[in-house]
């Protein structure tokens, strides 16, 4: 737009628009147009990326990004009727079809407006500044007229679209009693009805306040406003009475300090899956201050309007018998569906959805050790590979998993030896149990891995040293067939079993890695030979090169999930699913507060464009894929696409970059 602004001038009046103009630069996340401020021009983008948002009015609430804004468009375009409406009020004349000039204009006033969306830059972006008062001297100029008014019909369409198309799914969900998306202060216990102590008052005390408002839920402890503790009756059994301790101690003494709290204005489905994974009952509800809102119980949550269809199901999952196990994963499909059909965000609905499905796991080892002819002599673990492992798992997949458990002490040991059976005790019957803990997980909807990667194939299960000395082997021999098992191992997570030995089994792994560097380096370059594809130029160019769709699965996630796993193991991060890899990575200030956050926000693009289309697949009886058809999205989608895979590629390249 710059040439257009000095079209048909002298070299001196070209000049003189240039002065009025001003170029800026800007870092990544540096604000460009402020909320809420007087807008006094647009700003052309001359490199770099901006996104147009709004921000949220709570300190860690969710921004909705409305646009991107790529090289040679303009920033403003939202106050652009002002500008006109302000100095060219054709509908004040008495033949509207003749046009008022600039120059033909008394004494017009200058507009000034507030708007409710800001601006950002995505990366460095350097944007020139048009001042409202350029813009009104060269409107005479057709051309300039002609581009803002196709830059304001393509924004036009692009928001009329984006309009239709969350009508129509509104519509399409149709009214819904399942209070999966009701708020917490919706059905939580306000703070005017919820027992409070300061934490220098003494158990006594708190515990008559319970008694005189007849209710055995929990009592929480605050000061000068904050939360410090949780005391629930639980506390006072446990740590009083079986105890013999003083009733007139203070009541910090046996509270659970800074207990995890939850805002009130977060969904159900945050409260339900934030207890559940934590294995309480209580819930403290805070405001946008931290201050005490209320208290959630699961009490509450069972009481929300009905209990919801995961919490249905996560009742009958502790209890299922074996002939029942059939038709769990209809409902449990059900559950998915409705938390999909409400739009739950995709990282909150596959936490939810893996806790179900990590009960299911839970149930079938339980019933497997019940049809063994005795407990299991030695403690053990049982550990997901894979999706599962990484709380990606939506639609149930083949089985991915393995067993490790400890030595037998060494009178059992001896009694082994000298038993008709060679074979170790703690051998034979992991070996039996895993073989009943796959067909029940098979039962239950799990198909058997093809590429036999269960803990049902021997080399998939063992004691601490045989698994330390499998770990060693593939660090050693680093053949491109050890290094595929090993990038399967290396998403473990612990699912069933012993707290100690997990925590010997972790050490294990960690005390390999230390002297792994050209394993680490082989598995890099595998990674070398799969780039994530590069789409750094806007969108519409892709598809001049017949770009037409992504394999989402094979070309990002892949990639992705490899690239981070290697560069968590180089420093020293071993276990944990992708999104607590990532934080983790940036507690040891790996990755910036700026990328971790984006790289999180990126991957949950993605995976919520692969889980609605395996998804849809499923429910249409078609053959799943994971490719992503770029011709059916709207082109805001497209933009968001493009600078999610770009951020991934930035992990990859980070990773490459050590090797």
């Amino acid at each position: 737009m710059l040439h257009l602004l000095t079209k048909n001038l002298t070299e001196d009046e070209a000049s003189k628009i240039k002065k009025q103009c001003e170029t800026f630069h800007y870092n990544q996340d540096d604000i460009i147009l402020h909320a809420n401020e007087n807008r006094e021009g647009v700003f052309l983008v001359l490199s770099g990326m901006a996104e147009v948002y709004i921000p949220s009015q709570k300190s860690h609430g969710q921004e909705e990004v409305l646009e991107i804004i790529k090289p040679n468009e303009l920033i403003g375009l939202s106050n652009i009727h002002h500008f006109l409406a302000a100095n060219f009020p054709q509908a004040k004349q008495s033949d509207p079809t003749t046009p008022l000039y600039p120059d033909q204009l008394q004494n017009p006033s200058a507009q000034h407006s507030q708007s409710l969306i800001q601006v950002r830059s995505i990366d460095d972006t350097e944007a020139l500044f048009i001042p409202y008062s350029v813009l009104k001297e060269r409107w005479k100029e057709p051309a300039i007229r002609d581009f803002i008014l196709d830059q304001v019909s393509s924004r036009l369409h692009d928001v009329y679209n984006s309009l239709a198309e969350q009508i129509n799914m509104s519509n399409s969900m149709g009214p819904t009693t399942d209070p999966t998306t009701l708020r917490v202060q919706d059905f939580m216990q306000p703070s005017q009805t919820t027992i409070q102590a300061k934490i220098t008052d003494t158990i006594q005390s708190v515990a008559e306040n319970l008694s005189k408002k007849s209710t055995t839920t929990a009592a929480i402890i605050t000061e000068n406003e904050l939360i410090k503790g949780i005391v629930t009756m639980h506390d006072f059994v446990n740590r009083v009475i079986t105890t013999g301790k003083s009733t007139t101690d203070q009541v910090q003494t046996i509270m659970t300090e800074n207990p995890i709290t939850i805002q009130r204005t977060a969904y159900y489905h945050e409260a339900l899956t934030t207890m559940l994974l934590n294995g309480f009952k209580h819930l403290p509800v805070t405001n946008e201050k931290k201050q005490l809102s209320g208290l959630v119980t699961l009490t509450d949550l069972l009481q929300a309007k009905q209990p919801t269809t995961m919490l249905q199901n996560l009742e009958t999952l502790k209890t299922v018998t074996k002939e029942a196990l059939p038709p769990i994963k209809n409902q449990l499909y059900a559950t998915l569906d409705t938390m999909l059909q409400q739009q739950v965000p995709i990282i909150d609905t596959l936490e939810a959805i893996n806790t179900l499905y990590d009960q299911l796991i839970h149930r079938c080892i339980e019933l497997s050790i019940k049809e063994m002819p005795t407990a299991p002599p030695a403690k053990f673990c049982f550990y997901l590979m894979g999706s599962g492992a990484r709380k990606e798992q939506f639609l149930l997949t083949d089985q991915d998993h393995f067993l490790v458990y400890e030595e037998l002490p060494e009178d059992q040991d001896n009694q082994a030896k000298d038993s008709p059976h060679s074979d170790h005790i703690a051998t034979r019957y992991f070996a039996d149990l895993a073989e009943k803990i796959v067909a029940n997980l098979e039962l239950a909807g799990y198909k058997r891995c093809k590429g036999d990667m269960m803990a049902s194939n021997k080399i998939w299960r063992g004691t601490l040293e045989e698994w330390e000395s499998r770990i060693h082997e593939w660090s050693l021999k680093a053949t491109n067939d050890r290094l595929l098992l090993a990038q399967n191992f290396f998403s473990y997570r612990h699912i069933y079993g012993d707290d100690t030995l997990h925590r010997q089994f972790q050490q294990i792994v960690t005390d390999s890695l230390d002297r792994a560097k050209i394993f680490l380096y082989r598995l890099s370059q595998l990674e070398r030979e799969n780039p994530i594809p590069t789409l750094e130029q806007p969108i519409r160019s892709m598809f001049r090169r017949n770009k037409k769709q992504v394999d989402l699965k094979k070309e990002v996630l892949f990639p992705y999930h490899h690239s981070l796993q290697i560069l968590a193991l180089m420093h020293g991060i071993t276990y944990g699913t992708p999104i607590e890899k990532i934080d983790q990575l940036h507690e040891k200030k790996i990755l910036s507060e700026n990328f971790q956050k984006d790289l999180k926000a990126s991957i949950s693009t993605i995976l919520n464009y692969y889980v609605r289309i395996r998804h849809n697949q499923h429910r249409n009886n078609e053959k799943l894929t994971s490719t992503l058809n770029l011709t059916t999205l709207t082109t805001r989608e497209k933009e968001e696409l493009m600078l999610s895979i770009r951020l991934i590629k930035e992990l990859q390249s980070h990773m490459l970059s050590y090797y």
